[in-house]
């Protein structure tokens, strides 16, 4: 009687874990929007960790590489644990996988941020770009790329 009450018990045990972890496996549908020049590949990174962001290494399932074929693209990053995130992406039109700067730093190539953070000099801070994921639920981001055209002579 013991042992079947000890294993109704672990059985329960297991189902109720796994019900927690599914609530927890969020889905974030990333909208792409702004895209001028339907060439090279888009580098998606996605981290919630402050050290990472923006360009550090992040583990495979956080980063996505997309062929530019549209003037707008959606992406998806299934089961992510709940916590804050912040994304940063880049088009890399010459396919040399990293953004291209020109004097001081200033990008070369299409970029953005999760919440459309920017600084005055340089990237911006963890802080400004995280947005909240939690609650096992479907979660939307969009982010507008933004092209540093250089400037006209007169």
């Amino acid at each position: 009687m013991m042992r079947n009450i000890i294993c109704i018990l672990s059985f329960a045990l297991i189902l109720f874990q796994g019900l927690l972890q599914a609530q927890n496996e969020n889905t974030l549908q990333v909208q792409i929007k702004n895209i001028e020049l339907l060439e090279g590949k888009l580098y998606l990174s996605l981290t919630s960790d402050s050290a990472k962001f923006p360009g550090g290494e992040v583990e495979e399932k956080y980063r996505k590489i997309v062929e530019v074929k549209a003037h707008e693209l959606r992406v998806s990053f299934n089961n992510l644990p709940d916590g804050e995130y912040a994304m940063s992406i880049i088009q890399d039109l010459n396919n040399n996988q990293e953004l291209d700067t020109k004097k001081f730093g200033i990008p070369a190539e299409p970029f953005a941020f999760s919440n459309a953070a920017l600084r005055k000099f340089g990237p911006p801070f963890f802080e400004q770009a995280k947005f909240l994921v939690e609650g096992g639920k479907e979660h939307h981001q969009q982010l507008v790329l933004i092209y540093r055209k250089p400037k006209k002579k007169d």
